[in-house]
């Protein structure tokens, strides 16, 4: 299904460089972004079929960010697949109406799998 493009939004680095990679050599068109706040201005001028979203990051969390993205029609619509290490994830992400919720550590198929399945529910 490649040739998706995903917005990868996650304060830390080494992880935002490993998904992006792992993406990039499935095909994926990849953009990152180092919190909500950057990644609401990237989007205005870039649309991804998928954003994997972290919950924990400074200036604007993960939280904030999808209350941002859904009051946004031209936004709203992008599935959004929470990928976090937070221990109270699963309940926190599943109130943010995600496609899907990846825990860290993620086996590469997991991740993979999650975000073909939210780029097949996209476009298709």
């Amino acid at each position: 299904m490649p040739d998706a493009r995903v917005l990868v939004i996650d304060d830390d680095d080494p992880s935002r460089t490993m998904i992006r990679k792992i993406l990039t050599r499935e095909g994926y068109e990849v953009e990152e972004a180092s919190d909500g706040e950057e990644a609401l201005e990237l989007l205005g001028s870039w649309h991804p079929d998928v954003i994997l979203l972290d919950l924990m990051m400074p200036w604007m969390d993960g939280q904030t960010f999808r209350d941002q993205q859904r009051r946004r029609p031209e936004l709203a619509e992008i599935p959004v697949v929470v990928v976090t290490a937070a221990r109270d994830a699963e309940a926190r992400a599943r109130l943010m109406g995600p496609a899907a919720v990846v825990t860290k550590p993620f086996h590469l198929d997991t991740l993979l799998d999650a975000v073909e399945q939210a780029t097949r529910r996209e476009n298709g």
